[in-house]
């Protein structure tokens, strides 16, 4: 052995303790986002439930306190050698120095084991307790080239650090761009995207948007509101043409069906062609009976109001109070206030039954973040939000809200005792709301006063952009942000600029629902033609075009009963009752199931997942109930229009809402002569109408 050896050793690791303990290291932000990047705390490798080799960290390091604890303490110590940093096993193991399942993940001498190696030189310390990383700032915010990212971390005493080499970074589209373990960002294509960037418990993202190449005039519409200006101004910067302007019967076949969930009659088609006033159809149909119904429909299913958990009576108390509100045109800030502090008897406080949704105040949370707030909490139940900057702290403190209520006797009522428990360190946790640092303030028993105070008021972040995007989807056909009730910092907008607008004026105009379906209505944008161009086929997000939108299965099954002039006929509910009126999925109707309705056991911002698609084409296609409309339906329409070209209008208007062109109306002259004019023909053509893609969506 080389004498010499012992006494470099002994020099080298003298000098980097020397080094390293000039270097106020924090564990949390120095060391942690070390191992988040090289993918040891992932939920494959030691971030695992069980973690793996009897070895475990936390998800993505949300627990730092715990991990620096299994470094240094676990087992001995045994993972640390802070006589010879190198010699340590948290070192060797990952650099496959020594055997390692999980692969090399730092190689050796590289910048990250160097910071490890020196840490341990130091003496491994955790650092200061109440130093955090409050945010997370990347530059440039929006890409629309390739570029290098920059990532500055924002500490809690002011200062400000570059862990751009330290971030975790993925891309949300690799279609459009890639990005590598370093941040550089490499654009594939034109479209849009996002890089998310994750680093010291915090997450941010990086929105891509990148021009197509298409040669573009200068021939968008003008401008009616706001609203236009936002979506044209992007699709501009995205080199995307419009479509022209809908026509004036599809325009009123859409916004009937869009307001009021049912189809224009005949008689408004012919009245509309000849006065073709659209912002005066749009406020009739607002002003309708219709509009409230279906605007019920839509709140009662997010709410998810369900006579088989609710009860029957109260379940009714609850739609009818919901529709008095939409009726009424209650702001949207007073209803949440009221959904969220209501108490008493649940017949004759109505409002009380929504914290009736779930039993366990945690489970009570995240059905009030996802619902009125459009954020999914429930992975920070666990562990801290993998894809958010929500915390367990931040999870459990906003389900402590709701841990003082019960139902006894068919009231909701408060108790003195009721709390919720950090599951970490199994100390009770006060109400506070989400991404605020203090505690909720309570009126006698009850914190939800305070909730309501926060999230109804004007500077909420959450609730206007969560309604208006909404609010968007159910008028546009796809929220600015998808899924509706996922908005966070890691998932931004298609246009950001236009959320934020919508937003805004949903506020100033003090949470006034119908001024917003009302913009959206009126805007230039609403009234775009759905056929695309070859220009601007392939846009799915910026509304160059109108989208196809399927019906919804109570509108569908609705629109069949009014263009046949036969009702549906539903258990236990009177003649003429329409689908869109009904209290609940608990009616039953096989129709209306297999069309898609929302059971309302669950989410239902995603309708397609309960039905529709091919069940629903072939259930059309063979429906007996079906096939009995359609011989009364032709006899009472012949009635009516006895001439063949009189009947094929009148047919076409209650189907389509439009009058039949001409190719279509030689072909369908052709068969009614071929078959002699019989009911059978008419009967024939009409189940044709029904059975097109045509109807079946609002175009």
């Amino acid at each position: 052995m080389n004498a010499a050896r012992p006494f470099v050793a002994v020099f080298f690791c003298g000098a980097v303790l020397a080094t390293a303990a000039e270097r106020a290291w924090h564990f949390p932000t120095d060391i942690l986002p070390r191992l988040t990047q090289a993918g040891c705390n992932a939920g494959k490798c030691h971030g695992a439930a069980t973690g793996q080799g009897g070895f475990k960290l936390s998800l993505l390091g949300d627990d730092p306190a715990a991990d620096h604890a299994a470094i240094t303490r676990e087992r001995g110590g045994r993972r640390i050698d802070f006589a010879n940093p190198e010699r340590s096993l948290f070192l060797r193991k990952p650099s496959r120095d020594l055997d390692h399942k999980g692969g090399q993940k730092l190689r050796a001498q590289s910048a990250d084991w160097k910071a490890v190696r020196d840490w341990i030189a130091a003496g491994a310390p955790f650092g200061k307790t109440d130093l955090q990383v409050t945010k997370l700032v990347v530059t440039p915010a929006e890409l629309r080239h390739s570029a290098q990212l920059k990532v500055m971390a924002h500490f809690s005493d002011g200062q400000t650090r570059d862990v751009t080499a330290m971030a975790l970074y993925t891309t949300q589209n690799d279609a459009v761009a890639t990005v590598g373990k370093t941040g550089q960002v490499t654009i594939e294509r034109s479209g849009l995207g996002a890089i998310m960037i994750r680093a010291a418990g915090q997450v941010t993202a990086a929105r891509v948007a990148v021009p197509f190449k298409h040669e573009l005039k200068n021939d968008f519409p003008k401008p009616h509101n706001f609203i236009d200006e936002k979506v044209f101004a992007e699709l501009s910067r995205m080199r995307i043409p419009v479509s022209p302007l809908a026509g004036d019967v599809v325009f009123l076949r859409r916004a009937t069906l869009d307001l009021a969930g049912r189809l224009p009659t005949s008689t408004e088609v012919r009245a509309f062609i000849k006065n073709p006033n659209r912002e005066k159809l749009i406020n009739r149909l607002i002003g309708s009976e219709a509009f409230v119904d279906f605007w019920t429909l839509k709140f009662a299913d997010l709410l998810l109001i369900d006579s088989k958990k609710l009860g029957a009576e109260p379940a009714r108390a609850y739609r009818d109070w919901l529709r008095a509100q939409i009726k009424n045109n209650t702001p949207m800030n007073q209803v949440a206030r009221a959904l969220l502090t209501a108490r008493g008897n649940l017949t004759q406080n109505a409002a009380a039954n929504f914290q009736r949704q779930k039993t366990d105040p945690r489970d009570m949370g995240e059905f009030v973040s996802q619902t009125l707030l459009g954020i999914r909490v429930a992975c920070a139940r666990c562990h801290n939000h993998p894809f958010d900057r929500w915390t367990q702290a931040d999870y459990h403190r906003f389900a402590a809200f709701f841990a003082r209520t019960r139902v006894k006797g068919g009231e909701l009522v408060l108790v003195e005792r009721g709390e919720v428990r950090h599951p970490r360190t199994e100390k009770v946790v006060l109400p506070s709301p989400l991404g605020a640092s203090k505690t909720a303030k309570a009126d006698g028993l009850d914190y939800r006063p305070a909730l309501a105070d926060w999230l109804t008021h004007p500077d909420n972040p959450f609730f206007a952009r969560a309604m208006a995007n909404r609010v968007w989807r159910e008028m546009m056909g796809r929220g600015l942000v998808e899924p509706v009730d996922d908005l966070r910092v890691s998932n931004p907008p298609a246009n950001p600029a236009l959320l934020d607008a919508l937003a805004a004026s949903f506020v100033k105009n003090k949470f006034d629902l119908r001024r917003l379906i009302h913009d959206i209505t009126t805007s230039r944008a609403y009234q775009l033609s759905s056929l695309a161009t070859a220009a601007n086929r392939t846009d799915t997000q910026l509304f160059s075009h109108a989208y196809l939108k399927p019906l919804p299965a109570p509108v569908k099954a609705d629109a069949i009963a009014q263009a046949t002039g036969q009702p549906n006929v539903y258990a236990g509910q009177p003649k003429g009752t329409r689908a869109v009126q009904l209290l609940d999925a608990q009616v039953p109707s096989y129709t209306l199931d297999v069309f898609g309705r929302c059971p309302r056991t669950d989410n239902c911002a995603d309708p397609t997942q309960f039905g529709g698609g091919l069940s629903s084409a072939l259930h059309l296609i063979n429906d007996p109930a079906l096939n009995k409309k359609l011989g009364p339906a032709v006899a009472a329409l012949l009635k009516i229009q006895p001439q063949p070209n009189a009947m094929l209008d009148e047919m076409f208007l209650r189907t389509l809402s439009r009058f039949p062109n001409d190719k279509e109306r030689a072909q369908c002259l052709k068969h009614i002569a071929e078959v002699k004019g019989t009911k059978e023909g008419w009967q024939d053509l009409l189940w044709a109408l029904l059975n097109t893609r045509e109807f079946g969506f609002n175009h």
